[in-house]
């Protein structure tokens, strides 16, 4: 831990496992928003009274699979646990994952694990686990994964205090901390290039090291020279950047797959709630489509039917405006200029604002209910097709009305190629 800082607490975890909601239930309404350094990635901070000898800071990071990034997102915070001289390098990590679909959430875990940092394994949504008849054991699970594991319920905020407790403990031993034997153990060629990479580096970690090899093109801290020494590392050693990181990442599930199948049973489910019972509608292959072509008809035709009366009204006020100017001001270039250039302009601008409110507005309220989500899981097999994932058909379907909307409606997809 550096000294003369808070101790900075990295809130971690794949998109959708509750990470958010996990931050708010830590930080309460001692938050703020900034951007990551370089980047217009969105970096929320928080403060937390975990101890009293130590003043800490959450950063909620943003949700990632691995750390082999795909996007702009991951790669910051791929280049932030890389690099122990970051202003953001965690001295913990809190890693949030859904235990109701924990197989996928283990492999970033086990990656964070092995660069070193001390780490706490919140199982999020306890109570949705319930409800779905998933029993676990998370004292086997901390004794095989080597990590403290805290199930708790960021909607309920149920078990919020254990974690706490937990943490605090963390934060005040973090000194006394000592690393575990690494969960992937490396072949002889990656673990020949980590090793070197290591002493040219002077760090310890030979995982750390490995990372570096495999993200060394971009790393935006490594100095153009370190970049040439490591280049010539990895071809010396016939580093193989893909075969590797396939090795990896298939050793890791062929470890804690069965770590999963130990600590977690499904048992006969409660009755299904209203939720459920309409999620087997939505979700249906036949009915999901159906549905969700009716409710774009709906949206397109509120969209339609709001719109018109204020986009009649702003139409009206623009004309309104150039014949007021057209009869106060004499008939000459200046004149025409702010009738039929600016005011007209404005006002062929404005007149879409109405629809544009009104499509986000009813998108945010299907976002808010969850049926997006769905949405896209439908129609995520037909997009890839494209090239595309599911969050794409919204921007698609709305084309179909406007332009305008279409393009700004991309906003709802994560990756900016695609976008």
């Amino acid at each position: 831990m550096r000294e003369n800082r808070d101790v900075i607490i990295a809130l971690v975890g794949n998109p959708n496992s509750g990470k958010s909601s996990v931050f708010n239930q830590l930080t309460g309404m001692r938050q703020r928003v900034g951007n990551f350094p370089g980047v217009t990635v969105d970096k929320k901070l928080g403060k937390a009274l975990i101890s009293e000898e130590y003043g800490t800071t959450i950063i909620d990071f943003p949700g990632t699979y691995s750390l082999f990034p795909n996007s702009q997102d991951e790669k910051i915070v791929v280049s932030t646990f890389l690099n122990e001289k970051d202003e953001n390098y965690p001295d913990m990590v809190v890693y949030v994952a859904d235990v109701t679909n924990l197989e996928r959430h283990l492999l970033l875990l086990t990656q964070i694990r092995d660069l070193g940092l001390p780490v706490i394994l919140a199982l999020n949504m306890k109570d949705l686990a319930e409800k779905e008849g998933i029993v676990y054991n998370p004292n086997l699970l901390s004794d095989l994964l080597k990590v403290p594991v805290i199930p708790v319920s960021s909607r309920s905020g149920e078990n919020f205090d254990v974690l706490i407790e937990s943490i605090k403990k963390m934060v005040e031993k973090l000194s006394e901390q000592t690393s575990e034997p690494p969960f992937y153990k490396q072949g002889p060629l990656e673990k020949n290039a980590s090793q070197n990479i290591a002493v040219k580096l002077g760090m310890d970690n030979l995982y750390k090291a490995k990372l570096i090899a495999h993200h060394h093109s971009w790393l935006p801290f490594l100095e153009e020279k370190e970049r040439s020494k490591i280049d010539k590392i990895c071809k010396d050693a016939a580093f193989e950047d893909l075969q590797f990181q396939v090795r990896e990442t298939m050793n890791r599930y062929d470890n804690f797959v069965p770590i999963v199948r130990k600590v977690l049973q499904k048992t006969a489910r409660k009755n299904a709630s209203w939720t459920d019972r309409l999620d087997q509608i939505v979700l249906n292959r036949f009915w999901g489509p159906v549905v969700f072509i009716l409710l774009m008809v709906l949206v397109f035709q509120a969209i339609y039917s709001w719109s018109g009366y204020p986009m009649d009204w702003i139409e009206s006020l623009f004309v309104w405006m150039g014949e007021s100017v057209k009869a106060t001001l004499p008939d000459n270039w200046f004149t025409g200029l702010l009738t039929d250039g600016i005011i007209a302009g404005l006002g062929g601008i404005l007149v879409f604002v109405p629809q544009i409110a009104i499509l986000f507005f009813l998108i945010a309220i299907l976002e808010e209910v969850g049926y997006m989500a769905r949405a896209v899981f439908i129609f995520d097999n037909l997009m890839q097709k494209f090239g595309l994932n599911g969050r794409s058909i919204v921007a698609l379907v709305s084309g179909g009305a406007c332009a305008i909307p279409a393009v700004m409606s991309t906003r709802t997809i994560s990756n900016w190629k695609e976008r």
